[in-house]
Formats: structure tokens, sequence, C-alpha cells
């Protein structure tokens, strides 16, 4: 097994039972290896050397950078890190939506957008999702939509992503955590974020590309009471965080900060949480967060 990564001493004892190279490996080492513990960028970068691989467990919850037509052809399994991240990414969310809603973004005096009472849509369900649910009704005592395949946490309404369009122009403050696939690239798009409510707050705390670029500046510059936050930003082989939102007043942003770039305690906890569901699964073939490699595809 290798390790892109030194492992915090509690990851190194939940895989004690295993050979795993840290940090530090051969080509011959690669070759050898059956299972691989990265970040996805750096599974690209290896997968070719590693002839016997199996097993990719990711450090990071989003999976979009794999290397999918490889991985297929390998017959490889994949592990994701979902959820490791979901409660500072949610904090985060509601640090960017207290932001918008109080306008505290600019040195100028601006309308207040109530929050407490009002609805939430809440664009994908899973371990992010729920815990920015969680913060709108204990929190706020909002109406809480949410839109995904699948649910945890507490939702007044369920509804699946295809029926957004009917919902959309319900929420107050849209909050997107959808990771990048097929399915979600430029998912909120001109045509969807004109059925948006005057006084709409949205936050993006998924992937960049699920909102389409060129689509949220020009209704930004069009709807001054919209107001857009992001900490996630669109790709050009790496996130390019000088885009021309920044010199508008109804946009704030954060360069990526809201997991675990900014914490060492958080990444130490989802280096660890990879550990636990890796080990679980060479242990006991059971493990959370496998990735369903066709959805990356086509």
């Amino acid at each position: 097994m290798i390790s892109t990564l030194v492992l915090p001493e509690e990851g190194k004892k939940l895989l004690s039972n295993f050979n795993v190279i840290e940090k530090e490996f051969t080509q011959e080492d690669l070759r050898r290896a059956e299972v691989l513990l990265a970040w996805p960028k750096e599974v690209s970068q290896l997968i070719d050397n590693m002839e016997r691989l199996k097993i990719i467990q990711t450090f990071s919850a989003g999976v979009d950078d794999l290397p999918f037509q490889k991985i297929k052809e390998k017959e490889i399994k994949v592990f994701s890190n979902a959820g490791a991240y979901s409660v500072s990414v949610a904090e985060h969310a509601w640090a960017l939506i207290l932001t918008l809603a109080k306008g505290t973004n600019i040195r100028k005096r601006r309308e207040s957008y109530p929050i407490t009472g009002k609805t939430i849509l809440i664009l994908g369900a899973g371990g992010i999702g729920s815990e920015v649910a969680k913060i709108a009704k204990n929190g706020f005592s909002m109406r809480v939509i949410g839109a995904s395949r699948s649910f945890k946490g507490n939702y007044d309404v369920k509804i699946p992503l295809n029926e957004v369009d009917k919902y959309i122009g319900d929420a107050d403050v849209i909050v997107d955590t959808l990771p990048l696939n097929k399915f979600t690239k430029d998912f909120l798009n001109y045509e969807r974020l004109t059925k948006t409510k005057q006084k709409v707050i949205i936050v993006n705390v998924g992937r960049g590309e699920t909102v389409n670029k060129n689509d949220i500046e020009k209704i930004l510059k069009e709807r001054p009471d919209l107001r857009f936050g992001t900490d996630v930003f669109w790709r050009n082989d790496k996130e390019d965080f000088d885009v021309n939102l920044w010199s508008l007043d109804n946009f704030a942003g954060t360069l990526h900060v809201g997991g675990g770039y900014a914490s060492q305690e958080i990444l130490y906890n989802a280096i660890n949480k990879a550990c636990e569901n890796l080990s679980s699964y060479l242990k006991l073939g059971k493990a959370d967060n496998e990735v369903n490699i066709n959805d990356y595809l086509g």
C-alpha cells in the first residue's frame, strides 16, 4: 500500500496490519502496490506505473480530477472521503451567507437581508448539505428544501435534482454543495438563475463548475439584488481565483479554504477518516463512499 502523505499517528494505527509506504516510494514500490491513498491529481500522475493497483482511497471528498477512463479500464475500486470536511465546509457556507446577508463584504451601507424564518434550498443533500440544513433549522428556524439523489439529515421538503426548477423561486437562500460530474456541470446556468426570487443569496461550496461562470457574472451585473458567494472557483488545470467577480458589490469570495486547507486539525481528522474507511474495506469488505465511476464518464 502506498500513501502519498505521511499519515498521522491515528492513521498509522488504523492501517498497522498492512505494509504502508508513506510519501517516499520507488518505481518498484509503485509497481507492486495494490492500494493507493492519495489526492486525485496525484492518482493521475501515478496510475500508469501501478500495474497491480486495485483500490484507491482519496484524501479529498471530491474526486472529479481522477483519471476515470483508466480507472474503469483497470477495474479499480474507488472510495472518496465524502463527509470528512462536512462540518467545516458547512460553517464556511454560513460565513458566506451571513456576509452577503448583512453586507459585511463591502465598506458601504447597504440593505440587510433577513435570514430567520426564510426558505433555504440546498443542492446536494449529503454530508455538507445535511450540516448546512442543521444550522438552518436550529439556528435560523428556516424551511429547508433538499435537492439530491440521496438524503442525509432533516429536510422539510425532499426533491430530486431534476425538480429544482419547481422550487428554486421559493428560496431566499440557495447553497450549492454538489460534486462535479456529468449531471451537475453548469447546473446553475442563466436560465435557472433567472428563476430565482428577488434578493436571493446564492453560495457555492461544492465545485466551481457546477455554476456557469459567464452566466453568474452576467446575472450579477443585471441584478444587483442577487448576491453570490463562493469558496470554489473555476479551473484551468488548477483553480483560477483571478475572476471579474471581485469588482462587484454583490459578490463575496474566499480562496477554497472551507475544508482542510486552512486548518491542520481538520486536515488530520480527514486523513484519519480516509484511513478508517480504507481499513474497514480491507478488513471487513465494507466501506463508505464507493464512487460510481460511470457518473464521471461520457
